[in-house]
Order: C-alpha cells, then structure tokens, then sequence
C-alpha cells in the first residue's frame, strides 16, 4: 500500500504530503482559531479568492468528505486539489455530509489506496533531501525580510505569527501572492513545518533561532 503506513496496532493511515505542512492539521483534525493562514494559502492555491473557511470545523466532516480530504491531501498541493477541498470545506460549513460523485472520480486513484473502515490521522514524513547548497528557506526568508515579517527557525520548525502571514498572502499584488504562495511551498515540500507564535519580534526572532531568523 504505496501510500500508507503500518503503526504498532496494525491499523493503516495515510501519509499526508509534506507540501501541505500545518494546513493539514487544520483542515484534518482540529480547525483553529488561526485558520486564516490555511484559508490564505487555499485562496492563492485554487485561485478562489473569495473562498472562505468561516463555521468550518473538522470535527464536523463525515466519514466519506474525510476519506476524500485523506486522498486529496496525499497528494502534492496544485490547483485541483487546492479546489476539491474548497468545495469539501464549503460543504461543511454548509452542514452537507456526502461528496459528489465527480469528485470521486477526479480522486479515484488516491480513493483506492485508502482501505474502509479505519481511523484515519497525520503523519509528517520529514525532510526531502536539499540539491547542491540551496537551501529552501533562502526565497521565504528573503520575502519575509522584505516584507519586515519576523521569523525565526528552531528545530526543523517556521515560528512566524500565522495571522500576519495570512495578511500577506491576502494582499492586493497578485505577483507579490504569487511569489509568497511558491515560497511556502517550497518550504513545505522541503519538510519545514511552520508553527504559529503571535507577537513575535524581530529581536525575540533572532534570540530563539538555531538556524537562522529575519
């Protein structure tokens, strides 16, 4: 099973992909008080700039949106996934419980690898391997500098304030989005998870950082 693992009980879960770091988490098991920054970044991934996760909680996905939300989120972020789970999360808000039957088939593939009757829960995969000496912080960071956004990275996480991210992914320059929008990407798939500390400081940033900060 390609895109599963075995853990001590011998249940099988999915492996979700690293691409979409803590907006998994909100969108899988426990949507937050700082969902912003994961309605931000499916905004600018599906293109939808008006969706919005206002009265979605994952506590309320049925079995069938959360097996379709597992395979979808199995897969690398792009514009169709960005765009199935808008619709599931809109569904949820909207109280609807089943899924559509063309989106069954658009993620048949990813369906079937999911064996019924499991509970299902995130897995973070760690870290894919750098090429040469570019390291994938450097075009976030860069931004982030450029952006007077403070950030520090300790122990393989992003500390940044989620809220302020958010804001800047919401902005009105669709290059500037864009931009935004690939960097984080690029973080994500390289396996850096980013956790939410509100109010933080350049100088508390670089206090804290074992890697680097801006």
């Amino acid at each position: 099973m390609a895109n599963c693992v075995r853990n001590i009980e011998g249940h099988y879960y999915p492996v979700f992909h690293c691409g979409w770091s803590s907006c998994a988490e909100e969108l899988f098991h426990h949507t937050s008080r700082y969902y912003s920054y994961t309605e931000a970044f499916l905004r600018n991934l599906s293109a939808i700039r008006n969706f919005s996760m206002l009265n979605y909680q994952a506590e309320r996905l049925s079995y069938d949106q959360r097996k379709l939300l597992a395979a979808v989120l199995s897969c690398e972020p792009n514009l169709g996934c960005g765009r199935t789970i808008t619709e599931i999360v809109t569904s949820v808000s909207l109280g609807e419980i089943s899924i559509s039957r063309s989106q069954i088939e658009c993620n048949q593939t990813q369906m079937d690898l999911l064996p019924d009757g499991i509970h299902l829960v995130y897995k973070h995969h760690g870290t894919k391997p750098i090429p040469g000496d570019l390291s994938p912080l450097d075009p976030f960071l860069h931004i982030a500098e450029r952006l007077r956004l403070p950030v520090a990275v300790m122990e393989h996480h992003v500390e940044v304030s989620l809220t302020q991210l958010a804001q800047h992914l919401d902005s009105p320059n669709p290059i500037a989005r864009n931009n935004l929008q690939n960097a984080l990407l690029q973080l994500h798939s390289a396996g850096y998870l980013l956790r939410n500390h509100r109010g933080l400081t350049h100088r508390e940033a670089r206090f804290i950082a074992d890697e680097d900060a801006v």
